[in-house]
């Protein structure tokens, strides 16, 4: 056999082989590129807003045990999946749907006690019924909007707003961790167990206290 009677058979093939290429779908060509990104940004921002409900919905030490859980979890599953790298790819997305689901329920789950901004900074909401409110509101000109507040023994919600940068406590050392502020973001609303007396209601920022103080009588 001679150059000659190969030469036709290696040209019909070749050309064979281009006429029988396949174009990538529309998919795969255009719509998968852009929309796997956003998915994935999308599937990490809820992972991300779930995972931070599900700390701040616990006090410190939850939010420790559930870190650890989750960091082993994310390890062992990285383990598992290093450990078998022919797993079907069917069979990784159902894992890793799994685990979506799983942190996505308890984020839902968490979501009302984390929004929650009846607790003070430091401090944890009393148990029971509300069986007054106060309203504070704090004046630009450094003073509260009343010298003097009532509420009953008990429960008591105490709701401060007005002009932003002030902070509201009560001086009493069993309040210490009671503290309200109209910041942005910072906890504007809180519920206290009272006995009945008088308290001095005061902003903590330094200077203010002279002119930004109030009593709140307490009747049984």
């Amino acid at each position: 056999m001679n150059d000659t009677d190969t030469l036709p058979e290696l040209v019909e093939s070749d050309h064979l082989g281009a006429e029988g290429a396949v174009e990538p779908p529309l998919t795969t060509r255009v719509l998968l590129p852009i929309l796997l990104p956003l998915l994935s940004l999308a599937v990490v921002a809820v992972l991300v807003l779930d995972i931070s409900r599900v700390f701040l919905a616990g006090d410190k030490d939850a939010a420790l045990v559930m870190g650890i859980a989750l960091t082993v979890a994310i390890l062992l599953g990285a383990t598992l999946l290093a450990a078998a790298p022919r797993l079907r790819s069917s069979s990784v997305a159902m894992i890793l749907g799994g685990v979506f689901l799983a942190i996505s329920a308890a984020g839902l789950v968490s979501l009302g006690p984390s929004l929650d901004d009846s607790a003070a900074s430091g401090s944890s909401p009393p148990h029971g019924p509300v069986v007054g409110t106060v309203h504070v509101q704090a004046r630009s000109s450094i003073t509260f909007d009343a010298d003097s507040y009532t509420a009953p023994s008990g429960v008591v919600r105490i709701d401060y707003s007005g002009a932003g940068g002030h902070t509201l406590a009560i001086e009493d050392a069993r309040f210490d961790g009671f503290v309200l502020s109209t910041g942005a973001g910072q906890p504007h609303s809180g519920k206290v167990d009272l006995p009945p007396g008088e308290y001095t209601l005061y902003c903590t920022v330094t200077g203010h206290k002279a002119t930004m103080h109030a009593t709140l009588t307490v009747t049984k």
